[in-house]
């Protein structure tokens, strides 16, 4: 098969090849830097590892974020920011009536009396009319125009409105209860080390066998409206490499440029302005942001605030954006920090400048024309893909570019490789071991004994060829470890962290599901499993043929006859979901339907995966399997309850049940996110079941001292975005 060829080894460019690579699509990465990442790149300077400006990962799309997550171990972060603006510090995003505090007076006159009187029926032909026609004039020339005419170098009426569509905000104090944006976010990610060019170093390292770094295109070969070939040189030789198809991630004029097509692009440089300064730190924040013209610097960040692991103790580094045409950068950068009060000239040990002439594509009048032009151009060719920043001539963010990555990969192979691909399957089919009917997927975090407990009794099952899997959950007790060494038949998975139960069990879901798994039974650590049990629940599932989840009785570890769970249900009132069914005449059924089932011990089909997904990752425990029971039971599957198959719980050794911090704030965050989702309606049932809670938990049997971890677990649910629920497809990866 011929290859895809991707041009720019920037993030997006990885990125297509890492899905590619998943996919097993050939393809060839082409990058005229002799490194990678592009503008999501990091470098070592004084013992950092510093970024090219500022970069923080924030997605609503959870399952691109659990990707990254799943890469790159990250820490999460709080959003500290702050605006400096006419003298004063104020929180970012701005809030109205803190700006309103802090102006002067006569400045608080004249933002007031022009909101008011503000042009309502103004045309929006451009940035300055959609912010005067929302805020007025007061509040465009204190805030909006100083620092977006500094960004793109041109007056706000030459600023197309687009970008004010796009950026345009303003804070309130209702923003704390509702969801978070790209404008609007209380928190983010970022690597734990190596910068945020850990991201893109982890792409690297996956296919980096695929990737010709010093290489620059130079043309290419077309034929009946397609690129045949892409012509590139490195090291004074050229080549020719035939192409399926054609990922540009190259700024959007060079494309075209290559396609015989001249288009002026006008892109805004960055200088990046480093500072090594003799100081543990210059400030609390992640980045500040400088509104007032007379400041060169757009945007500001220090490191060691986004990740203090393994940095010096007694200097720190900042970067600083400048987008002004300045002579002497650094100089101008130092006086500013000065005049701030964040520095003193005496506390600089060193300097760097780095340049980056593709920074910001300027969203100017001309920006819709320019993107129609160069669009018609490119849909001349059928099977060229121009994505990413540059690529789109567009402001995107990290998950952003990822995404549409994702997208193009989808695109590309469903026009030209899957066909192929099934045939090449089909054809290594032939002759395979009939691999297992169930996958058993376990999720460990530390207590090893427990798990050694579990696998035993696994192994110990009657059930022929069970396959089983250990996806570990950043143990620090040397589970993966011993786990290898007393069973090394069990496929051990490591992820390096805690990523939540949900989550984590989507790795191995993942990895039963790709290996042919037609059934996987998922299982907590603390659990161990009757010799038979197994047996009995497959025994039900192929006699139900729309059967998705078949659950086992679940008894208390220890005991013969003290249930833990025999199924879930619904309970008006007071409002709850039960984790026990104790109606006399359910417990005398041996088989009989449920509406939810608990997912310390299931048998779950590969088909309630493929129509309902995954397990959401926005929960971290708790109810994350109420919602999967949901949806399974949304897309026409059905829920069974075996009562002669036979487990034992040992009941929250991991999270130490109601006796942990961690239980009460996600007992609140979850409740909140589930009934967000799933409410009967959402403003009856939630508020319904919240309120019982904190009644009986906190009024009747007076657990006080948790509630302040219950509520913000709660607020952090109503906060948190729903996102999107991971899918499973059968070559997803």
């Amino acid at each position: 098969m011929k290859p895809v060829v991707i041009l720019g080894a920037g993030i997006t460019g990885l990125s297509a090849g890492w899905l590619l690579s998943n996919k097993n699509i050939p393809f060839i990465i082409v990058e005229k830097n002799p490194y990678v990442g592009g503008l999501a790149r990091s470098f070592d300077w004084h013992g950092f590892k510093c970024d090219f400006a500022a970069h923080r990962l924030f997605t609503t799309d959870e399952s691109v974020l659990h990707q990254f997550l799943n890469l790159v171990p990250m820490g999460r972060h709080i959003r500290r920011s702050k605006i400096y603006l006419d003298g004063h510090w104020m929180n970012d995003p701005l809030d109205v009536i803190e700006l309103g505090m802090k102006l002067p007076i006569q400045d608080k006159i004249r933002t007031g009396t022009n909101y008011l009187f503000r042009p309502k029926n103004l045309d929006e032909n451009n940035f300055e009319d959609f912010v005067l026609k929302r805020y007025g004039k007061g509040l465009y020339e204190v805030f909006f125009q100083p620092y977006t005419e500094k960004l793109f170098g041109i007056p706000g009426d030459e600023i197309s409105v687009l970008w004010a569509q796009q950026k345009v905000r303003l804070s309130n104090p209702l923003d704390s209860f509702r969801e978070n944006t790209k404008t609007k976010f209380q928190y983010f990610y970022y690597p734990l080390r190596g910068g945020y060019g850990a991201i893109s170093n982890r792409l690297y390292e996956e296919i980096s066998d695929q990737v010709k770094l010093n290489a620059t295109v130079t043309g290419f070969e077309k034929s009946g409206g397609e690129i045949t070939s892409v012509i590139i040189n490195s090291d004074s030789i050229e080549e020719r490499i035939t192409a399926q198809a054609v990922i540009s991630t190259l700024p959007l004029s060079m494309s075209l440029n290559l396609l015989d097509t001249d288009l002026q692009m006008p892109f805004q440089k960055v200088d990046a302005v480093f500072l090594l300064l003799d100081k543990p730190n210059m400030s609390d924040y992640h980045w500040i942001y400088f509104v007032d013209q007379e400041i060169s610097i757009n945007r500001l960040v220090e490191f060691k605030n986004l990740s203090p692991i393994e940095t010096p103790a007694n200097t720190t580094v900042v970067c600083a954006e400048v987008t002004k045409k300045i002579e002497d950068p650094i100089g101008k950068v130092i006086q500013d920090l000065e005049t701030v009060g964040l520095i003193q000239r005496s506390d600089v040990l060193d300097t760097k400048n780095i340049l980056e002439r593709y920074a910001y594509p300027v969203y100017s009048l001309e920006y819709e024309n320019i993107i129609n032009t160069a669009q018609s151009v490119l849909k001349e060719y059928d099977n060229v893909y121009s994505i990413g920043r540059a690529a789109e001539f567009r402001h995107r963010e990290a998950d952003d570019n990822f995404a549409i990555a994702n997208q193009t990969v989808n695109q590309i192979s469903g026009k030209y490789f899957d066909q192929k691909i099934k045939i090449m399957e089909d054809i290594i089919q032939v002759g395979r071991e009939t691999t297992s009917q169930i996958y058993a997927v376990l999720l460990a975090f530390n207590n090893y004994e427990d798990t050694h407990e579990c696998i035993q009794s696994l192994i110990d099952s009657e059930f022929p060829d069970l396959k089983i899997v250990l996806v570990d959950n950043g143990s620090t007790d040397q589970t993966p470890e011993k786990t290898r060494n007393n069973f090394p038949e069990v496929q051990v998975i490591e992820n390096q962290q805690n990523l939540g139960v949900p989550a984590g069990y989507n790795v191995g879901f993942k990895y039963a599901l790709e290996k042919g798994a037609e059934y996987i039974f998922m299982l907590n650590n603390d659990t161990t499993i009757a010799k038979d049990m197994l047996g009995k629940l497959y025994e039900v599932a192929e006699n139900e043929k729309d059967a998705g989840i078949i659950m086992p009785k679940i008894l208390v570890y220890g005991t013969e006859d003290q249930i833990w769970s025999s199924g879930g249900r619904y309970r008006s009132f007071p409002p709850a979901i039960l984790v026990t069914d104790k109606r006399a005449k359910q417990e005398q059924l041996p088989i009989r339907p449920l509406e939810y089932a608990p997912s310390c011990g299931l048998l779950i089909h590969r088909r309630a995966f493929e129509k309902a997904g995954l397990f959401d990752p926005g929960y971290f425990f708790l109810f994350d399997d109420w919602d999967f029971s949901e949806r399974v039971r949304t897309h026409g599957l059905s829920i069974w309850f075996v009562r002669d198959a036979v487990m034992w719980h040992k009941v929250s050794r991991t999270t130490q049940g109601t006796r942990s911090k961690l239980y009460w704030f996600t007992w609140g965050a979850s409740i909140a996110r589930f009934y967000r989702r799933h409410g009967r309606p959402m403003w009856i049932s939630l508020p319904a079941h919240a309120g019982y809670i904190i009644l009986r938990e906190f009024f009747i049997f007076q657990n006080w001292k948790y509630w302040s971890d219950f509520w913000g677990g709660f607020k952090e649910g109503l906060r948190k975005p729903l996102g999107k629920i991971p899918q499973y497809s059968i070559r997803s990866h």
